[in-house]
């Protein structure tokens, strides 16, 4: 084919008109004719992908052996709805700048994240390896457009490469968005060997934790602590489960040592962060999470071993159907998005009725007692520790007694718990409510 003609001389610069070509492994693409010629002019562009219009002017230096030069890349779908671990077809326009044809050659397209550092692309991970694309019978002036078929493994910013000459006008980035899991969906990543699931999330008052107490005067002894939220706010309790589905190397996230290690992972959320580490003095691993699961913090998880994880939030009452938790791999972008409820749901809501320190029948411990009434709309599970009096110059002088107290309760239902008083000698606080009793 000859080049489009233009007003005065050309030098060698042109918009070529479109050949037809073939994807290694993909299907035949429609081939489409210049303006300039007898074809219909919006042939050259589809609803969606590599636009004519939209191509640069590109010199040919006719002594030159056959050169592939990209012009230009576009999605061929929906760009816009890109997510975490999608895969998805991409259009590469293709000049041949070289003074004789390009029968058969091969270039590799692929994507690489983009982390902008004083305006400037630097160092990329977590690249997917890029595929061998055709790019046959392409005359000396003309272009071409070739598909690849590619996938991204994190969200974030993401830009079309090759190892071909790029035009200098080149430049195709895709914005890759977080993958939103509803309880009950799942996304997983055949390469990374690993799948997460959205569990159903559930809404508690208060937390237990394991500690020890000791101090000054004191031995130090195991201990069950408190996590509550305050007043008119709720604990929610997202839930996800990993599963391994590599049969020979572990999965970790955190400090852990794992073979597919994810050593920046961590947790966000909206419309706050998730409880952290630092709330609880000996982190959140000692977070007692019901139904056996356990707080995302260092975690592994071995070939074929499914995890049962969770992130909690406090938010108002009324906010609760807002609230989401974010996983990132990487600890840059969030790549998963754990949704929790579609509306407010109903909860739970408890009084202290009573509290009293009271001796045992056979002269041993004595018990500290609560009575404790569900005044909510839903049914619920109190927990409460008790909290006795020691002073102690580098700690707070009330610490937790070592057992706790759950009571699950329907709405106006009362319910009594002990806790044994196996420490400290006439003074007790009832925790969450702060009531102080003695003996």
């Amino acid at each position: 084919m000859s080049p489009e003609p233009t007003d005065g001389p050309t030098d060698g610069v042109t918009r070529r008109s479109c050949l037809t070509a073939t994807a290694a492994g993909l299907g035949l693409l429609a081939g489409c004719t210049s303006a300039g010629t007898d074809g219909n002019a919006g042939a050259a562009e589809t609803e969606a992908g590599v636009r004519e219009s939209a191509l640069p002017e590109f010199s040919v230096d006719e002594d030159a052996q056959p050169r592939p030069m990209v012009l230009d890349a576009a999605v061929t779908g929906d760009a816009e709805s890109i997510a975490f671990l999608d895969e998805f077809p991409v259009e590469v326009a293709v000049a041949n700048v070289g003074g004789a044809a390009i029968s058969d050659l091969s270039i590799e397209v692929g994507v690489e994240r983009v982390r902008e550092e004083d305006g400037l692309t630097r160092a990329t991970v977590s690249e997917p390896a890029p595929v061998s694309v055709s790019v046959s019978d392409v005359e000396s002036g003309d272009w071409t457009v070739v598909e690849a078929g590619l996938r991204v493994n994190a969200a974030g910013e993401w830009r079309v490469t090759t190892d071909a000459p790029e035009h200098p006008e080149f430049e195709r980035r895709i914005d890759v968005a977080p993958r939103r899991l509803a309880p009950g969906e799942a996304v997983a990543s055949e390469v990374g060997g690993f799948e997460i699931a959205a569990r159903e999330p559930s809404v508690e008052r208060a937390l237990h934790y394991e500690t020890e107490e000791g101090g000054v005067g004191l031995f130090s002894e195991e201990a069950t602590g408190l996590l509550s939220a305050e007043e008119g706010n709720a604990l929610l309790v997202h839930r996800f489960a990993v599963t391994n589905t590599n049969a020979e190397r572990s999965v970790g996230f955190g400090s852990v040592l794992a073979d597919n290690h994810f050593v920046n992972a961590r947790l966000g959320g909206e419309p706050a962060d998730p409880v952290d580490g630092e709330v609880l003095r000996d982190g959140l691993s000692a977070l007692v999470i019901p139904e056996d699961a356990v707080p995302f913090a260092n975690n592994v998880v071995e070939p074929g071993e499914t995890v049962e994880l969770a992130a909690v939030q406090e938010l108002p009452d009324d906010a609760l159907a807002e609230g989401t938790v974010s996983i990132s791999l990487d600890g840059e972008t969030a790549d998963v998005v754990v949704e929790s409820y579609a509306e407010a749901p109903a909860l739970p809501a408890f009084d202290l009725v009573d509290a009293r320190v009271d001796a045992t029948a056979d002269g041993g411990d004595p018990v500290v007692e609560v009575t404790v009434e569900n005044t909510g709309d839903a049914p619920g599970t109190f927990r409460g520790a008790a909290q006795f009096h020691a002073d102690r110059p580098t700690a707070s002088d009330w610490p937790f007694l070592p057992e706790g107290v759950a009571l699950t309760l329907e709405p106006g239902e009362r319910g009594i718990g002990r806790i044994p008083a196996s420490r400290g000698e006439d003074r007790y606080r009832v925790q969450p409510f702060g009531r102080e009793v003695e003996r």
